[in-house]
């Protein structure tokens, strides 16, 4: 497999003057095909530079963590699929504490369960 590069933010600003310069119209998978990266991360970094040009300055999450509904940042964990069991997923948080879900689980549900369950105990 081959290893990623972690660009910065001068070589994303680069990338996307030269598809905004193209003369033809070039789909987002073909322009980031053709320049070796991650069509996921350059659209990202597309949206985000046209957000910032129009004065919306977008806040991108903490490395390291996502972005907590207070400000916070959510500690990176391990999420594993438990084999033999029907498809359930194990969260151990920073805290060694460990969560079972179901891999059908409710997005809200679960950030308020996360919540619940990285407070400290008193």
């Amino acid at each position: 497999m081959a290893k990623r590069i972690r660009h910065g933010r001068d070589f994303w600003t680069d990338l996307v003057e030269a598809y905004e310069r193209g003369e033809e119209h070039e789909g987002h998978q073909d322009f980031a095909d053709r320049h070796g990266v991650g069509c996921a991360s350059f659209r990202r970094w597309l949206y985000r530079l046209r957000e910032e040009r129009r004065g919306k300055v977008l806040h991108a999450p903490p490395r390291g963590g996502k972005q907590k509904a207070d400000g916070g940042a959510w500690p990176l964990v391990e999420v594993q699929g438990i084999p033999g069991l029907e498809p359930r997923l194990e969260v151990e948080l920073a805290n060694g504490r460990r969560v079972l879900v179901p891999a059908s689980f409710d997005v809200e549900a679960f950030r308020w369960l996360l919540a619940v369950v990285a407070e400290p105990v008193t």
